[in-house]
């Protein structure tokens, strides 16, 4: 088995699967979380914002991070007043350029509802953690995460989005 297996692979015989060539579901869960527009988990909070997870978390982080690395699987921001979590999530961990220690790693989750036919649910919540100016501090809201972020980084122009009022005309 093993010897034809080594010929065919010296023939050329491509190998199909999930192994060799198509994405898992935590790839593709991670290219959903990154594609997700803010507004499908801002819980209503409509922020006249139309970029997705990956460009807002970038615009807010710069330039104090040296780069976003994503994972998927099990939540992980979860516990007593947040959320019981489930395996469906993604994080985007945030690595900083200078950090206040080994436990400083902010990092923000994407909730997804179950898979269906191998295609991600539905992104539903968002969590936030991170050192903020004040101490460590979880969040459940996308603007109490860019709070926490402000009260530690200056941010980047553009990088907090704030519409205007509706009664106001400008």
């Amino acid at each position: 088995m093993i010897r034809r297996l080594v010929l065919g692979l010296a023939a050329g015989t491509v190998l199909a699967g999930p192994a060799h060539g198509a994405p898992s579901l935590n790839d593709r869960m991670i290219a959903a979380a990154k594609a997700t527009p803010v507004r499908a988990i801002d819980y209503d909070d409509d922020r006249c914002d139309d970029r997705t997870v990956a460009r807002w978390l970038a615009d807010l982080t710069r330039p104090q991070s040296r780069a976003i690395t994503w994972t998927a699987g099990r939540c992980q921001i979860v516990g007593p007043g947040i959320d019981a979590g489930s395996r469906w999530c993604v994080q985007a961990h945030v690595v900083l350029a200078r950090t206040k220690g080994a436990s400083d790693k902010p990092m923000v989750e994407v909730f997804f509802e179950r898979p269906k036919a191998g295609r991600p649910g539905p992104a539903y919540a968002f969590r936030g953690l991170m050192r903020a100016d004040d101490g460590l501090d979880m969040t459940r809201f996308r603007r109490d995460f860019e709070y926490d972020w402000t009260s530690r980084f200056k941010p980047a122009p553009g990088a907090v989005v704030d519409c205007p009022k509706e009664d106001d005309p400008g």
